[in-house]
């Protein structure tokens, strides 16, 4: 049988897309955001976690509640690696095991035992591998090349992680959803695309041509992608993207820009960003617009385009005036949307292997995956 629609967005542990998903590496937090002995709850997949840094400054990630009493741990006390609960200080080695119950009897501890899941670091961002047996191989990219600058940013969004997967790979819509825009100044809301795609071992290569113009991007299974992204005063950047779902109705993108400046050019970049945040006060939340435009209170294309979020808003607008659970089998697709098609054909064949026990697609990120520096020119 065939996956049903809601399987692609349905994440939770017994959920296909769930059990998928649970496959391979996600990434759950930021880095800079996870203080050494200061525990933190994590929503991933429709679970419950919680995630702390020891004084080793190694992040670990367990189960959500304490055994004894149910308390969160996240509001528990870290001891060295381990984390021990604020209610009667039962404490829990990285593994899992616990390893101390101070007003119970010698010899208990040892039989109790919570969930613990792998956890790796890189570049800015902490890692879990929430599946069963051993985790894969962890994925690189020589995009973080030697004196290359990444800005880590992560923004949870109510709506389902396929959309805005799918929102991602359609080329076509820069042409309607952001009109009026900076996409103006290089042509993306003038010509239609010519749009190619294949199957790479990594996912999907994408291409688009605007007549002497050529967009590359990058599709990583099952739920991640490299692009190119254009702001105006910065140039381009290589744009890295995970849609991490936290539920079947929202999702965490985790976004990296990688920036090639140094010395000067590196610091009129910071001065930028900083006053990019400033700007940010002065408007409405971007969820807000988003929200009172679906409600026909007032029209995307009535929001200020010096509105700091404006991409935001109006790819938000998109995906969350979607129905999440939708038949995605009644979609009248054509050819702007050849390159959606070839995701939702992927995601549907992986998904029927897995609910029939038939052997995965093994897919490799080879380490040199490149967008071309500048390569909408």
């Amino acid at each position: 049988m065939a996956p049903r629609c809601e399987d692609f967005v349905s994440v939770g542990p017994g959920a296909l897309a769930g059990r998928y998903l649970r496959m391979f590496w996600q990434p759950v937090y930021l880095s800079a955001r996870l203080k050494t002995g200061r525990p933190v709850p994590v929503r991933i997949l429709g679970e419950d976690f919680t995630l702390y840094r020891g004084h080793s400054g190694e992040a670990h990630m367990v189960a959500p509640r304490c055994p004894h009493r149910g308390l969160s741990l996240a509001v528990g006390r870290v001891k060295g690696e381990e984390i021990e609960c604020y209610y009667h200080g039962w404490s829990f080695a990285p593994s899992g095991q616990c390893v101390a119950q101070p007003a119970e009897r010698c010899g208990y501890a040892e039989k109790v035992r919570i969930p613990a899941y792998p956890v790796r670091e890189s570049r800015g961002l902490v890692f879990a591998f929430l599946g069963e047996g051993e985790p894969p191989e962890f994925p690189m990219l020589d995009i973080y090349e030697p004196g290359c600058y990444v800005q880590n940013r992560a923004s949870e969004r109510p709506w389902s992680f396929f959309s805005q997967i799918e929102n991602g790979v359609d080329e076509s819509h820069f042409n309607f959803v952001h009109r009026g825009t900076k996409f103006d100044d290089i042509g993306m809301n003038d010509t239609m695309p010519e749009l190619s795609c294949e199957e790479t071992e990594y996912g999907m290569l994408r291409i688009a041509r605007r007549g002497d113009n050529v967009r590359k991007g990058h599709f990583l299974m099952p739920n991640w992608s490299l692009s190119s992204k254009f702001e105006h005063d910065e140039g381009w950047t290589n744009h890295v993207v995970w849609r991490v779902p936290v539920d079947d109705d929202r999702h965490i993108s985790f976004m990296a820009d990688v920036v090639y400046k140094s010395g000067d050019d590196l610091e009129r970049y910071h001065a930028m960003q900083k006053e990019k945040q400033l700007r940010r006060k002065l408007f409405p939340p971007a969820i807000d617009v988003i929200r009172s435009a679906l409600a026909g209170e007032t029209h995307p294309d009535d929001v200020s385009a010096d509105h700091p979020d404006i991409i935001l808003i109006q790819d938000g607008v998109a995906c969350m005036g979607q129905s999440v659970h939708r038949n995605r089998g009644e979609d009248l697709l054509g050819a702007s949307d050849r390159q959606v098609n070839m995701i939702r054909r992927i995601w549907n064949r992986e998904l029927t292997a897995l609910r029939e026990g038939r052997p995965l697609t093994s897919w490799k990120t080879p380490s040199n995956l490149m967008t071309t520096r500048g390569v909408y020119a």
